[in-house]
């Protein structure tokens, strides 16, 4: 592995998402894309063209070729275990991997495992509980700026394994373990799925409930609709809130020193905006500042920094669980589940075009107008 810049990454899916990750690594001055792996070749030459790099037909040949300090595995749900796994068991000493994590709770411990077994951080999804306001967001409740943190209300189904609401909610919580949660669903509580992956099939819908951490905070999640999906977060003398649990937008509000009513701190935060995501010279999308901040935490901390910041593989598998305990409540009559859940080889699969190809559920042409839109040909 290179001890100094330019650090050597290499893409692992070279598909409609896998294009923009990289490119947010190959235009930092300090990364270049030096490999691609990819078992579908129409996909894989595209990526060739627009990285001049060599390319593999799997994970395993091009780790078996190349010395990779960062490793983009950028697939559907199904294989991200395996790909994230063997990017740590290679030597990689950075992995940025999609979200959802995974399905399983005993391969989301497998991937937390490998990684931080090995001292290397798996950073997971272009989430915007990434973005440095939201990082700014978690410091400023941890040091006290609304108080002690009480209570959490949390406004949205929790898809996709709780990889933005659930996640949200245990971070402001200061990552916090849970004790236990009483949950409802919204669909069949019997069901491993999120949404059904055949037609008639069953489905657990959106999930909520009440969540108690070992810290004493309580989340209450709800997924009936107010108009907004948003996260409060309430302490003894203000609150942090945001109507959009996938953009941007925090607002702080504290408690007056003659009132009892809360004023709003003006300027904390960024205001939410449309992202002005154009293309550059050569054809390119801009990636959004969330991967291009993932990066340069990432660059940051293979040249001695702290460890980043950005949400990590144990966020997502924590989030996994929170998720699939409040369907366990449900499905043991509504009765207060404790965490850690003890049998691992509990699951909640996503989306059927999170956990498959999305080429192989929605059809080439629509997918390979999807590539050009990340990078025009």
């Amino acid at each position: 592995m290179t001890a100094t810049p330019p650090y050597r990454v290499a893409l692992i899916g070279c598909g409609r998402a896998g294009l923009p990750r990289a490119r947010a690594f190959d235009m930092h001055p300090q990364c270049r894309v030096v490999a691609l792996a990819d078992t579908d070749a129409e996909n894989l030459e595209f990526a060739r063209a627009a990285f001049g790099a060599p390319g593999y037909d799997s994970y395993d040949e091009l780790f078996a070729n190349e010395q990779i300090d960062i490793a983009a595995a950028v697939l559907p749900v199904a294989p991200n275990a395996g790909a994230v796994a063997a990017a740590a068991e290679a030597g990689c000493r950075a992995v940025f991997c999609e979200k959802p994590l995974t399905a399983r709770l005993a391969d989301a411990d497998w991937m937390v495992e490998a990684c931080g077994s090995r001292g290397v951080p798996l950073v997971c999804g272009v989430v915007i509980s990434s973005h440095a306001d939201y990082q700014k967001a978690y410091a400023l409740a941890a040091a006290g700026e609304i108080g002690a943190v009480r209570r959490i209300n949390l406004y949205e189904g929790n898809g996709q394994g709780g990889c933005h609401g659930l996640n949200l909610a245990r971070r402001f919580a200061g990552r916090g373990q849970v004790d236990c949660v009483i949950g409802r669903v919204q669909g069949d509580p019997h069901s491993d799925y999120e949404q059904a992956h055949a037609e008639g099939a069953a489905e657990v819908g959106a999930v909520g409930g009440y969540i108690r951490f070992a810290n004493g905070v309580e989340c209450f999640s709800s997924w009936e609709d107010v108009g907004w999906r948003g996260i409060e977060i309430i302490g003894t003398e203000g609150m942090i809130c945001n109507s959009n649990n996938t953009g941007l937008g925090l607002r702080l509000f504290k408690s007056g020193a003659r009132s009892a009513g809360l004023r709003e701190v003006e300027g904390v935060f960024s205001e939410y905006v449309e992202e002005d995501r154009g293309y550059d010279e050569e054809g390119w999308r801009d990636p959004g500042s969330t991967m291009k901040g993932i990066v340069q935490e990432l660059v940051d901390y293979l040249q001695g920094g702290q460890p980043p910041g950005a949400t990590s593989g144990d966020d997502m598998r924590h989030a996994l669980e929170i998720a699939i305990a409040l369907r366990e409540s449900q499905r043991r009559g509504h009765a207060a589940v404790e965490l850690p859940l003890a049998d691992r080889s509990l699951a909640m699969y996503p989306v059927r075009a999170r956990w498959e190809y999305k080429k192989e559920v929605y059809g080439r042409e629509w997918y390979m107008e999807q590539m050009t839109m990340a990078k025009k040909p």
